[in-house]
């Protein structure tokens, strides 16, 4: 299902076309005591968000999200004439009051209204605002990715194959969307703040695709980047700065804990694509939230996803065709219900049958809203909140409207923004 942010070094691929390659040894899984977490920025699946607009108070993306594999599944049976089990979608509260909510990842879906429903599904529809980060919306195109064909003045469309591809580069495709996340927490941030956001920092930054999203948004954004990986960091120096004016003046990036102040103190923190989870004992959690809470400016906010819904604690693998010529996979190996140990995977399949296996490997703590809600309470945080998205007509899929929601909605598979204010 998942799709989103993932930097880190990818785990040593397998190339056996057989679903039974060995997994990789790590990839995504990282001690605790690292502070770093695999960052599936979008990795491990968050949803995508889509172009965000404030409509009536809620924060808006414009695209239609996905339910989770059991609505899709009733969906086609419907069409079908098949009498199967509808899902469940309920509606999501009506007023977004003045309080942040959700978070994420490029979720504008952290930020805060991811497009897609399960970890790892990206909206479609969506594309990042104008003054948003040349590849944005989640389902990002290039020149040469959105050309369909050669003609004049059309680059050749890359093929995509186990021998030749870069995982980096499948991540950002298949699971990211840094303008829309970038365009979602500015207008998050000035709603709840009356003011703009100029100084963001993003955990688990991995190949900084966000920060440089962010310094492309507005001349005067400044942004620094905290991951442990140095190899990730310095492929997104190479491949997601070109064209930004003075870049290595305006961001930051350091191979440092997550966990380590600021050199300034950020309007925004934002750690998106579930990356977090890498933290498995509540102990450390709250450690992680309080030294945000403590390095966050006096009105700043910290804003992440969160994946959940029954479906995230099925065994289960789920397909999604990129546009740009590939397949992307997201796996859901183990969940153990007595601890929340939770072990996922990417992979990728080609047109010409060959496959990477294991390429991000997770092994996280399944932690649900509830927890996370009261250990950010526990931290310091004056509110948390949580925004929702509402059901389109159809009944199956999301309607790309994020509006607040203490109760939430019980999907087979969701993403959520949550938003805690300092």
């Amino acid at each position: 299902m998942p799709p989103r942010t993932l930097e880190q070094t990818p785990a040593a691929p397998s190339t056996d076309r057989s679903p039974a390659a060995k997994p990789a040894a790590r990839g995504g899984s990282q001690a605790p005591d690292q502070g770093a977490g695999n960052r599936p920025r979008r990795g491990p699946g968050g949803r995508a968000p889509a172009a965000v607009e404030l409509v009536s108070g809620s924060l808006e993306p414009v695209g239609k999200a996905r339910r989770g594999a059991a609505a899709q599944r009733s969906a086609k049976a419907a069409k079908a004439g098949k009498a199967a089990k509808p899902a469940k979608a309920s509606k999501s509260a009506q007023g977004v009051s003045s309080a942040p909510a959700r978070a994420g990842a490029g979720a504008a879906k952290p930020s805060a209204g991811k497009s897609t429903r399960g970890p790892g599904a990206k909206s479609a529809a969506a594309k990042a605002p104008k003054a948003a980060a040349a590849p944005e919306p989640r389902q990002r195109r290039t020149k040469a990715r959105a050309g369909g064909g050669r003609g004049p003045g059309r680059a050749a469309k890359p093929v995509y194959t186990a021998a030749s591809a870069d995982p980096h580069e499948l991540y950002q495709l298949a699971v990211q969307s840094p303008g829309v996340d970038a365009a979602f927490l500015s207008k998050l941030f000035k709603k709840l703040r009356g003011r703009e956001a100029r100084h963001v920092r993003e955990d688990f930054c991995g190949t900084a695709y966000f920060v440089s999203a962010w310094l492309r948004r507005h001349r005067d954004n400044t942004a620094e980047g905290y991951d442990i990986d140095a190899d990730t960091i310095e492929w997104g120096k190479g491949h997601n700065f070109a064209g930004i004016a003075e870049w290595e003046r305006r961001a930051e990036l350091y191979v440092e804990d997550v966990r380590r102040p600021s050199r300034r103190r950020p309007d925004l923190r934002f750690a998106p694509n579930f990356s977090w989870m890498i933290f498995t004992e509540r102990s450390v959690m709250v450690d992680y939230f309080r030294s945000v809470h403590a390095d966050l400016a006096e009105d700043g906010l910290f804003v992440f996803d969160i994946y959940g819904g029954w479906e995230a604690a099925e065994e289960m693998e789920e397909k999604r065709r990129i546009d740009a010529g590939f397949t992307y996979i997201w796996q859901q190996k183990a969940y153990h219900p007595a601890s929340g140990f939770y072990h996922c995977a990417i992979h990728f399949q080609f047109k010409d049958g060959s496959r990477l296996n294991n390429v991000y490997d997770y092994r996280w703590r399944l932690w649900t809203l509830p927890e996370v809600i009261d250990i950010l309470k526990d931290a310091g945080f004056s509110r948390v909140d949580s925004y929702w998205e509402g059901t389109d007509p159809d009944g199956v899929s999301g309607n790309g409207v994020f509006k607040l929601d203490p109760r939430g909605e019980n999907c087979p598979a969701w993403v959520t923004y949550v938003v805690a204010q300092r």
